[in-house]
């Protein structure tokens, strides 16, 4: 089944000292810069890297622990925490979630060295009764599942984790096969970050079925499939179109035996022109259309900053076309737009601010303030509300 996230918590995760964030189909971090936006798709990139590389590995590569830690207040971070609620087993729902977490801990010895260690933790409902439980700790796993009295613990490495190892030493049972459905849907996370000199080159033909890369680096093969879709491509076309009425057409064909290219027919323009000359802001809004287009997307999908690059008018297409596409994935997203806020309901707005001891606070904060807020404006648009401050998150 499909992995659906329902909220997410973390505790002293670089600016994130203490959060819970409720996620929805279409989630918009809004705020000024340096407030901690970034820190929230971040933590779903750390998890990734979890999921690939291991604890170690993922540690190491974001700097170390001091680094990954909140590095506020007087007193060292000695402990990191993060925990997902959300449905990805057959009997789970919002009422009664499955859950995950994982904590980090990074304890001085007596020797005066610091020495990091693992807890993790999965409650899933991969059957009708009562949950299973999994628990690392240590150099041992706990488990326990529906009718079952808690076995014996089994012996793990002290740094082996579900999200790595999948946990192959627990016996073959519904709940294992759950925490594997679940670190597919969090290793798939994808967090769309648009290279416009890699998108505009010609790519390599692939396979049927490509996914569009994260940096939109195949973007001319992921088109040349998608047009194959006539319904899927007249929408895209029609989409461009309305953006930038100077797009007649968009043609995809072979530049080689092997690649293929992008260019467009423009408006009272003889021939047509390369991607590769296009403006960046063309070439962002087009990687962007071919995302909500995507029909194999993960779980999750992030985007910073989805308004760079892109003129006014063209984000409030954008909004209605992601809200769209978050029937097929959710979406966690960044923000400095007042116009593209104003397209949003209060469900859809987080406000994010940093405090003075320079942790931040996401949701600054909550759903039922902003409508509170917007009722008492008499109707005006959240966008606006939140460029004058009403709504928080200013400078």
């Amino acid at each position: 089944m499909t992995c659906r996230f329902l909220k997410l918590s973390v505790e002293n995760f670089r600016t994130l000292t203490r959060i819970s964030l409720p996620l929805g189909p279409l989630n918009v971090l809004v705020g000024p810069n340096a407030v901690g936006k970034s820190n929230v798709l971040h933590m779903f990139d750390f998890l990734a890297t979890v999921s690939r590389d291991g604890v170690e590995r993922a540690v190491s590569d974001s700097g170390g622990f001091e680094e990954l830690a909140f590095r506020g207040g007087r007193r060292r971070r000695a402990t990191l925490r993060v925990s997902i609620e959300g449905i990805w087993t057959d009997h789970a729902s919002e009422s009664r979630p499955d859950q995950y977490s994982l904590t980090l801990l990074n304890r001085l010895t007596a020797d005066g060295e610091y020495v990091l260690s693992r807890r993790e933790f999965f409650e899933q409902h991969a059957e009708a009764e009562e949950p299973s439980t999994v628990q690392l700790t240590q150099e041992e796993l706990h488990f326990s599942g529906p009718g079952e009295r808690p076995a014996e613990p089994l012996r793990v490495d002290r740094y082996e984790t579900g999200l790595h190892s999948r946990l192959p030493s627990l016996p073959d049972c519904p709940s294992k096969k759950a925490v594997r459905d679940f670190v597919d849907s969090l290793s798939s996370v994808r967090t769309f970050d648009v290279d416009v000199r890699a998108a505009r080159r010609d790519s390599p033909i692939g396979f049927l079925g490509v996914r569009l890369d994260d940096d939109a680096a195949n973007l001319a093969d992921f088109l040349n499939e998608l047009q194959r879709d006539e319904d899927a491509w007249a929408s895209l076309l029609k989409d461009v179109r309305t953006i930038i009425p100077q797009i007649e057409d968009i043609v995809v064909r072979p530049s080689s035996v092997d690649r293929v290219k992008i260019s467009l027919k423009e408006r009272g323009l003889r021939g047509l022109t390369s991607l590769k000359d296009a403006s960046f802001g063309t070439v962002r809004l087009l990687s962007l259309l071919a995302l909500f287009h995507d029909p194999h997307p993960p779980a999750l999908t992030c985007i910073e900053e989805i308004d760079h690059g892109i003129h006014p008018h063209g984000l409030e297409l954008l909004a209605h076309r992601i809200r769209e596409a978050s029937d097929r994935t959710q979406f966690l997203v960044t923000t400095h737009s007042p116009v593209f806020v104003n397209q949003l309901t209060p469900e859809e707005i987080v406000i994010c601010e940093r405090s003075e001891d320079g942790s931040s606070r996401v949701p600054a904060i909550d759903t039922k303030t902003i409508h509170e807020i917007i009722e008492a404006s008499e109707g005006l648009p959240p966008g606006d509300l939140w460029f004058s401050g009403s709504l928080g998150g200013d400078l």
